[in-house]
């Protein structure tokens, strides 16, 4: 005889046996209510007759009674249900077969047998949660009669299957109502009663001959990790599937954590799912180490497959500025080189501890995007995208994508990082030059971070990426090196924006904590003031005064104090500034140009302030002018540029490329500016204030340069007199070689002043001791009235040889000087004894003049 745990109810007895007779009782004693116990609506049910019977007060109402039942497994119900009505959607009868709860009317998983309902049938469901499922089917009508008796039979297999038997009439004979495969819910707790009626039927619904045969479902499934929790650097809580035994959860050797070992204790909690583990080693912060777990049992006795489950311990630390940066940009997929066809960006976690970026905004000023929760480690490059190219890149490297990720704007663009609490972390402000690479400018190539230890750099720490890809998402910039930021920042010019608020203007991001009021002094004094920030590129401060400024009033501001954004100070600096006024005809004018640049170069126009005022150039064009202004170009870059009075700038695409090819320029003098079409044999060129009015414009031609030069490829035309008239071609000629062909920003080589004496040549001091004292050397200064000749050079000794040759073919400006510190042309030094200066001016006309300038070298 095969013997199975059997438990056998019999209307609400829980009674386990050792057989597999079928029990069955008619309760004829009444005792149905005193044991085992019951829960529910136990004062809505009584007993009469030895059957259950609803007894409720007469109202619209639910009722039910429950009792423990574990009977799942080779299961069979049986039971007797009388309806003193004819059933309704309003009047029926639910018995739950298996129930996760005691409480039959709330969500629960189980089986039940619905008696009644609009279709008068019976029918098995399925319940989980709240959601109710048929299914089998019973025949319609099946119950259509002013008194319902019926005996009910369901049985459950092994395997699932489910089997609905009734006996309307209680004739001895089951008929099948259908059979179904179920296997949702394998566990239950407890069956019961459940009456749903209206105010007359509150005491029509009989119960009786209940048997319910069973057993519970064998367990054969081994326990699994279902999860983990880090509670702190020392303590990991482990939960499994189901509960485990106590002995192999206590085992310190099922647990391994790969670079620290196993745990020095391991305890099962009171819930015998879940084994807290308490570590010899603490957890790195921010570091992700696998968990091995192997050995542990469940009560039945099934061992669980070793797995391996991944912990993290991430303790969150204050974030700091540049703690997160922008390391790469990709604003220009199109032509699509090796990487996909979307933007990104690249942020670079610089910091020494883990930050947890959920709740970050990335925006443009025009829209946000907001990132989801991820831990970004200590040197983690991860690509940020929308959500629609996210997958491109997953194989590239870790990546976000974000619903409303930012467009980035080909030319330029501000993109900041800001964290959850609204603190900017990281801004850029690139624009195409950041490139330093003109074909790479045009698309496909990404912007690399230079450096990521000085993210203060901005245009000076980035450049086009070198990858044959295009760029390096996820890894490494492919220009990676060390650039650090050695040098203070830059006091490039103060603009008043109205009488009360002036602008202080610096080439590089400010440290914001080195800036206050103790860091400016104004002469004359503006009265109390304070000091802002006026945007986030912390390059320009606002300075707001309580009186208003006085026009036609020279002021200066000191500053002292201010460090940049990688902390280099700014020790002391002035510029001077007042309120602007409206420039006349000829208050600006036109004062060199160079038309014909060296090969890879570009052109530029240098302007100069022959006034009094300071002048704002905000809204001024440039233009071609030929019969009259053709084309305006407005100065986009100089709309917050005040020139003051003798001052310069320099209009031109391209202010890097310019400063290389000239090292001596001024590079504050700059502003970028699209110019209009220089032809290298003649051309024209205006400017216009915000009116339209034209201030001064220039007809040259490449004829104005000096004959002497054999090329005017990178020499520029520079104007002789700011007084004398811009159009005379005599006012025009070529720069000094010795000046290096052009002088951007600065004083021209060739400009006059107060016109010279002619063939005034002078040589300082007339003896001199080589290589000793103040006067070591010796200067041939020169002073000519007539601009672009060309002068030679040399010293000579007494027989007339010569000794040094300073000169040759030279194009001097109208004044300047030569040096000789009595060094030869061998490089040996000069004897002792006199020595004539030969000094040889060609003018374009071909007259020739000669200096001869008498010098002594003497010896100690």
């Amino acid at each position: 005889m095969v013997t199975r745990n059997f438990i056998v109810v019999v209307l609400g007895f829980l009674i386990p046996v050792m057989c597999c007779a079928q029990v069955s009782d008619d309760f004829s004693d009444g005792d149905f209510t005193t044991n085992p116990p019951w829960d529910g609506d136990i004062s809505k049910f009584t007993v009469t007759s030895g059957r259950l019977k609803l007894q409720a007060p007469p109202a619209t109402g639910t009722a039910f009674l429950s009792t423990a039942s574990l009977a799942v497994h080779y299961a069979s119900w049986e039971f007797y249900v009388q309806l003193d009505f004819n059933p309704s959607s309003s009047n029926y009868a639910k018995v739950y077969l298996t129930a996760s709860q005691s409480n039959m009317t709330g969500p629960l998983n189980g089986y039940f047998v619905r008696v009644g309902h609009t279709s008068r049938e019976v029918s098995l469901f399925r319940q989980t949660g709240a959601v109710e499922t048929k299914i089998i089917d019973g025949l319609d009508d099946r119950i259509n009669q002013p008194t319902v008796k019926a005996k009910i039979r369901v049985t459950r297999g092994p395997d699932g299957t489910w089997q609905l038997y009734t006996d309307v009439g209680v004739t001895g004979s089951y008929l099948s109502e259908g059979i179904a495969m179920d296997l949702t819910h394998t566990t239950s707790s407890h069956l019961g009663f459940v009456c749903i009626y209206s105010s007359t039927r509150s005491d029509k619904f009989w119960f009786d001959d209940v048997v319910v045969t069973g057993t519970v479902v064998p367990d054969t499934t081994p326990p699994v990790v279902s999860g983990t929790s880090v509670m702190d650097s020392r303590n990991i809580r482990v939960a499994f599937s189901e509960p485990v035994s106590e002995e192999s959860a206590t085992r310190v050797s099922n647990f391994l954590i790969n670079g620290l070992g196993p745990p020095s204790s391991a305890m099962l909690l009171a819930d015998r799912q879940t084994v807290s583990l308490a570590l010899a080693n603490p957890l790195v912060n921010g570091v992700t180490y696998t968990l091995q777990v192997a050995g542990l049992e469940d009560l039945a006795g099934n061992r669980m497959e070793p797995a391996a489950v991944k912990i993290l311990f991430f303790q969150p630390l204050p974030t700091r500025n540049k703690d997160i940066i922008f390391s790469e940009l990709f604003p220009d997929p199109t032509p699509q080189l090796g990487l996909p066809a979307a933007e990104f960006v690249e942020i670079h976690n610089r910091s020494n501890g883990p930050l947890d970026i959920g709740g970050w905004i990335i925006s443009d000023g025009s829209s946000k995007g907001i990132f989801p929760s991820q831990i970004v480690l200590p040197g983690e490059y991860w690509i940020i995208t929308a959500s629609s190219a996210a997958g491109l890149f997953v194989n590239l490297g870790k990546t976000i994508g974000l619903t409303n990720f930012p467009t980035l704007n080909n030319a330029g663009d501000v993109i900041t990082l800001r964290d959850n609490l609204g603190r900017t972390i990281d801004s850029v402000n690139y624009t195409l030059d950041w490139y330093r690479d003109a074909d790479k400018a045009q698309g496909g190539w990404t912007l690399e971070l230079i450096d990521p230890g000085n993210p203060c750099g901005e245009q000076d720490n980035w450049a086009a990426s070198e990858d044959s890809r295009g760029g390096t998402p996820g890894r490494p910039n492919s220009i990676l090196a060390n650039k650090p930021d050695l040098s203070p920042p830059i006091l490039l010019y103060a603009l008043p924006e109205d009488q009360t608020r002036i602008l202080i203007v610096f080439n590089e991001k400010l440290k914001p904590s080195s800036v206050s009021g103790k860091s400016f002094q104004f002469t004359p004094p503006g009265g109390d003031f304070i000091t802002a920030f006026k945007d986030i590129s912390l390059r320009v401060v606002m300075v707001t005064f309580s009186t208003a400024l006085v026009p036609k009033t020279l002021y200066k501001v000191v500053v002292r104090g201010i460090q940049d954004c990688s902390g280099n100070e700014l020790v002391l600096a002035s510029t001077s500034f007042g309120l602007p006024e409206k420039a006349e005809t000829r208050d600006i004018v036109i004062n060199e140009v160079l038309f014909n640049p060296r090969s890879g170069g570009v052109d530029f126009v240098e302007f100069f302030n022959r006034s009094s005022k300071f002048i704002s150039l905000k809204n001024w064009k440039v233009s071609k002018y030929d019969a009259g202004v053709s084309d305006p170009i407005t100065l986009s870059q100089a709309q917050s540029r005040l020139i003051p009075p003798g001052d310069y700038f320099v209009l031109t695409p391209d202010p890097v490329l310019v400063k290389l090819h000239y090292p001596q320029s001024e590079e504050k003098a700059f502003l970028k500016a699209t110019l209009p079409s220089l032809p290298d044999n003649a051309g024209s060129v205006a400017i216009l204030d915000e009116q339209g009015t034209v201030i001064d414009r220039l007809a040259y031609s490449k004829n104005w340069h000096s004959v002497f030069l054999k090329s005017d490829e990178g020499v520029s035309l520079e104007r002789i007199s700011t007084e004398g008239v811009t159009l005379d071609p005599g006012n025009w000629t070529s720069a000094s070689s010795l000046a290096g062909y052009a002088t951007p920003g600065f004083v021209n080589s060739q400009r006059r002043q107060v016109p010279g004496q002619e063939g005034e040549v002078v040589v300082v001091p007339e003896i001199f001791v080589p290589a000793r004292g103040t006067h070591d050397f010796i200067q041939i200064q020169y002073r000519f009235d007539q601009p672009g000749q060309v002068a030679n050079v040399m010293v000579l000794n007494q027989l007339g040889k010569i000794v040094r040759t300073l000169s040759t073919n030279d194009v001097v400006g109208t004044e300047g000087f030569f040096r000789w510190d009595g060094e030869q042309e061998d490089g040996s030094r000069a004897l002792a004894g006199y020595y004539v200066v030969w000094f040889e001016l060609f003018r374009g006309d071909g007259a020739v003049t000669t200096f001869r300038k008498r010098v002594v070298v003497a010896w100690p």
